[in-house]
């Protein structure tokens, strides 16, 4: 009977590629992180460095299989290339980060050429930046509730009005009969989930978290210290704009993004999958202005206090991260994956980062090798 019980394991298991994520971020903090600022800060130019960089990535790391980062669950298999992950890295940098972001970019790649396992470095870097960078961007799904007593001073700031398509929330103190009315979310710009964080420094939330810290702040070049700071501005309104529920959901899993203008407070719209978009907007330009003091407190003429427009840098790491993620195929990745999480409604686990995932693949399959074990047992 114990042998039926391994082949029962055998089958039902879940796996992922050798290179652990916990393996690949210590190596990325002991070596390839300290390499990585010293090579950052040489008199090397930034196209020297790209050029390298790529020169590495496509010479090195892309002919071998361990480039493959890959997951199978039965006989389900999905997959991501890590050398594309570090090619979109290095071409979206730029747009977040600026020429410092890319720097740390293409440095961090060379870093991996100076370890004596080149291959191993390489596939170190890219599962760092695939499970503690990216992957804290696709999840954490959830839409911010508003209060029940009171709008939000996003919604007001707002106008009332989803950004996108123009429709009004059914609060609305003066609504438009010519224009749709709608229940009105306020999406984060960047999830909540990436300050999220155990306080206890020796748990492994903690030291995730401080390893996506180091990375978003490096490839962002964010004006934050700490990840308690990081933490504070999540729930700003700064942080938050003002959507409909499909372009919400449209907007938290990548499908579109704002790229900026020459005009500030001003965005093009991009989009990558149009499902779920019922409106686009005039000239396919969202633009954000701060129209609270139309709707004055209660029923006095009392100004409101200024509310804080989208921040111009929140919205760049938004389109870079789903620049990242189409380019790379990490999204249609990380989609698939989480696919075969989903509970018994339909929704896909609430995890805050990729330690909790693997928590979670390994009690589904603990869940999974139990029954199968059971169904085995001969019963006469």
């Amino acid at each position: 009977m114990s042998d039926r019980r391994n082949d029962s394991l055998q089958s039902t298991g879940s796996t992922l590629t050798s290179c652990s994520s916990e393996h690949s971020s210590e190596l990325y903090e002991g070596a390839i992180k300290p390499a990585t600022e010293s090579i950052e800060k040489s008199d090397t130019s930034l196209q020297d460095l790209v050029d390298a960089a790529e020169k590495i990535i496509k010479e090195k790391f892309t002919p071998d299989p361990r480039s493959t980062y890959a997951y199978t669950k039965g006989r389900k298999k999905t997959s991501v290339q890590l050398d594309q992950v570090m090619i979109a890295m290095l071409a979206c940098a730029e747009e977040c980060g600026g020429e410092k972001g890319k720097r740390y970019v293409a440095s961090a790649v060379i870093a991996c050429s100076q370890e004596e396992d080149v291959v191993g470095a390489l596939e170190a870097l890219g599962t760092t930046w695939l499970t503690h960078f990216l992957f804290v961007f696709k999840t954490g799904r959830g839409h911010s509730s508003q209060p029940s007593d009171e709008p939000s001073e996003v919604l007001v700031r707002d106008g009332y009005k989803c950004v996108l398509t123009g429709f009004q929330d059914i609060t609305h103190p003066n609504i438009d009969a010519n224009i749709l009315v709608v229940d009105l979310g306020v999406a984060h710009i960047l999830r909540r989930a990436i300050g999220e964080f155990n306080p206890d420094h020796k748990s492994k939330s903690f030291k995730s978290a401080a390893t996506t810290f180091d990375i978003l702040v490096n490839f962002t070049h964010l004006p934050v210290k700490t990840l308690q700071d990081l933490r504070d501005q999540l729930d700003d309104a700064s942080n938050g704009m003002t959507l409909e529920m499909n372009a919400h959901d449209g907007f938290d899993n990548f499908r579109w993004c704002l790229k900026r203008t020459e005009t500030e407070h001003v965005y093009e719209l991009k989009i990558f999958n149009d499902v779920g978009i019922l409106k686009k907007p005039a000239n396919n330009r969202v633009s954000f202005e701060d129209h609270s003091n139309q709707f004055p407190l209660d029923y006095t003429d009392k100004e409101r206090s200024p509310v804080k427009l989208p921040d111009p840098c929140f919205i760049a790491i938004h389109a870079a991260i789903a620049g990242i993620l189409h380019m790379s195929g990490a999204g249609k990745f990380f989609d698939e994956l989480l696919d075969d999480y989903r509970d018994d409604e339909g929704k896909v686990p609430a995890v805050r980062s990729w330690s909790e995932l693997e928590a979670l693949m390994g009690e589904q399959l603990m869940r999974e090798a139990i029954i199968q074990g059971f169904q085995s047992v001969d019963v006469y």
